[in-house]
């Protein structure tokens, strides 16, 4: 922002000479009101940047609303065409196999890493879990992932497959651009302090045009659970929202060409708005142990 912090050695100082023709009160009165103007500048400054930042993608979602609606009257969407993999492609063996999973996938999310994360949530009051409510994937849903996984990797079980699905269980801790950095950096060594062991190299989209956030995948040690974390601006979990029925039509193969071409160019003007927390894309993690050696 170009402003500086104010440290004690800045202060402006009053002169011995002066100060020993006042009471204390009065020598000290010039650097407290100097400081507190400082400070009080300092704050609206930032406030009035935060406020311009915000407004400024809020103008910006009315805009990409309508060009998405523009794109669905070009590209009417097929009632059939939301997934390739539909649930009932699986045999009923299978299907029942992946509906017993799920009611494991339940039981710890709910009895186990819900309140693990309610515990983190808990310890800061700068940021929140958003979305909770959808913590846990529908059965629909892993269904077509399932389907999915065994079309890509033949002679795998329901149950294999059901262990490679990343978040049946999944959160999105929610930040403010100021804290951002700071808040996620923070909550990730929370989350390897409970136990919980990361799956997979931490994912940092920041530097993406199709996408910003980060995307982490954990394993619950006791039961070998995934679940997945993601960590977000305001902004950035909008964006995510806004352009999530655009995600759909370019992961399905049946997407023409021609589609595809305008449909990853709306994910880029989508991208484009996001206000970026400075700092956001060095963001990294390790675990202590490999930290430590």
């Amino acid at each position: 922002m170009g402003i500086e912090r104010l440290d004690e050695a800045d202060a402006p100082v009053v002169s011995r000479e002066r100060a020993s023709d006042t009471d204390g009160d009065q020598a000290l009165a010039p650097e407290t009101r100097d400081r507190a103007t400082y400070h009080a500048e300092y704050r609206a400054t930032v406030d009035a940047e935060y406020a311009a930042t915000r407004d400024s993608w809020d103008a910006a979602v009315l805009e990409l609303r309508s060009t998405w609606e523009a794109h669905e009257a070009r590209w009417p969407s097929q009632k059939d065409s939301a997934s390739p993999h539909r649930p009932d492609t699986l045999d009923l063996e299978a299907s029942a196999e992946v509906d017993r999973g799920c009611g494991r996938i339940r039981e710890v999310g709910e009895n186990v890493i819900t309140p693990a994360m309610r515990a983190i949530e808990a310890e800061d009051s700068d940021r929140h879990l958003i979305g909770i409510e959808h913590r846990l994937k529908g059965a629909e849903r892993i269904k077509e992932k399932v389907a999915a996984e065994i079309e890509a990797r033949p002679g795998l079980s329901a149950d294999q497959a059901l262990a490679s699905v990343p978040d049946g269980i999944r959160f999105t801790f929610c930040y403010s651009d100021e804290h951002y950095v700071g808040g996620v950096t923070t909550d990730l060594e929370r989350l390897g302090a409970l136990g919980f062991k990361m799956a997979k190299q931490l994912k940092n989209s920041w530097d993406s045009d199709q996408y910003k956030g980060i995307n982490t995948q954990w394993l619950e040690p006791e039961t070998g659970q995934r679940f997945e974390v993601q960590f977000h601006t305001r902004a950035s979990f909008e964006a995510k929202q806004l352009s999530h029925a655009a995600y759909e039509r370019i992961r399905n193969p049946r997407t023409s060409a021609a589609e595809l071409d305008e449909l990853e160019d709306f994910q880029r003007q989508v991208c484009a708005k996001i206000p970026i927390p400075p700092g956001s894309p060095q963001i990294t993690y390790a675990p202590r142990k490999d930290r430590d050696g």
